[in-house]
């Protein structure tokens, strides 16, 4: 398991561990591990930039899960091909050099349709829109296909669409803090379908392509099945948090129009900080979010078992846990 003190790779974790799967789990040196606490787990140390740590890591392993990943929307172009890119070939070659996988799952992410107008399915091409996370996840896809064909790996694709729940750095505690700082705005009234996944369904989702000889080659874009729209999420956060939901709303064409002229100010200024707002936000506020998934249904079995009422359930009274205020202060 790469990834694991991550979002989706420590849920992974937790997963495969309470189903009594033996795991054996990749963490940088001094990288946080709360997310392993109480887990009977084998801990490889390394780093997806030294190859020789990642033999060690895959050595004797059946199955690899990738949910390495820099998932932001600003950032040096560098670092996201160092990691979303770079990383993930070392790693698939790392596991065709272990001689013992019988699987490589790799976590990418519906970004790489380049935020079409409809929602498509897993057969509609890539589309590189010159955005770092789109085009390093793009590029990261072509990178583990091309690494698993020529070491004759298996490998499964998933593209998870906005995966939420306790821990979620994205939909979770940033848009908490903007409820709470009242900042957060909507983008054409929050109308638009989020294609939300909580985060256990993602993990679950996982387990089961890794385990299908039928899913070998295969790719599958992974939501929940409800439509549910950005508002009904939002305003959901806030009743639990106990504030009022965001009182404005932005026309796409202004949204856009005020994330280019800031992404290029802070480009300009070479300042490192976020921009109030990207070009990716608004893709993703503005964009029907909800990808067909009938390929995970038909041939996973993915029906998505916790609903929305329930993960927002749950990802409320981690927010309330003393790790969730530690997170989200207020």
């Amino acid at each position: 398991m790469a990834g694991a003190g991550g979002f989706i790779g420590g849920h992974l974790t937790r997963r495969l561990a309470e189903r009594g799967h033996r795991v054996r789990v990749l963490v940088r040196e001094g990288s946080d591990r709360s997310a392993l606490a109480g887990l009977d787990v084998d801990v490889a140390v390394g780093d997806l930039g030294d190859p020789d740590s990642l033999r060690r890591a895959a050595a004797g392993v059946r199955h690899v899960y990738n949910c390495t990943g820099l998932s932001a929307d600003w950032g040096p172009w560098a670092d996201f091909q160092r990691v979303n890119v770079d990383g993930s070939r070392n790693l698939v070659e790392a596991a065709g050099h272990a001689g013992t996988v019988a699987r490589f799952l790799h976590v990418s992410t519906t970004d790489v349709y380049g935020y079409p107008v409809r929602p498509c399915a897993e057969d509609t091409p890539p589309r590189d829109i010159g955005l770092p996370y789109n085009r390093s996840k793009l590029l990261g896809e072509q990178a583990v296909r091309e690494s698993a064909a020529r070491a004759g790996l298996p490998l499964t694709v998933v593209r998870p669409v906005s995966v939420y729940g306790p821990r979620s750095k994205d939909f979770v505690i940033e848009i908490a803090t903007l409820l709470l700082s009242r900042q957060m705005v909507y983008i054409r009234g929050g109308d638009v379908p989020a294609g939300l996944l909580y985060v256990t369904n993602a993990a679950d989702a996982m387990i089961a392509a890794c385990a299908s000889e039928a899913a070998a080659g295969r790719t599958y874009n992974l939501r929940d099945p409800d439509r549910t729209t950005w508002r009904t999420y939002v305003e959901a956060l806030a009743r639990g948090l106990g504030v009022k939901p965001p009182s404005l709303s932005l026309p796409a064409p202004l949204a856009r129009g005020v994330a280019t002229v800031s992404e290029g100010l802070y480009g300009a200024l070479r300042i490192r900080s976020r921009p109030v707002l990207t070009r990716h936000a608004v893709h993703l506020f503005d964009r029907d979010q909800s990808y067909a998934v009938d390929r995970a249904r038909d041939e996973l079995g993915f029906k998505g078992d916790v609903d929305f009422e329930e993960g927002v359930r749950l990802t409320l009274a981690w927010l309330d846990s003393p790790e969730g205020r530690a997170r989200v202060p207020r």
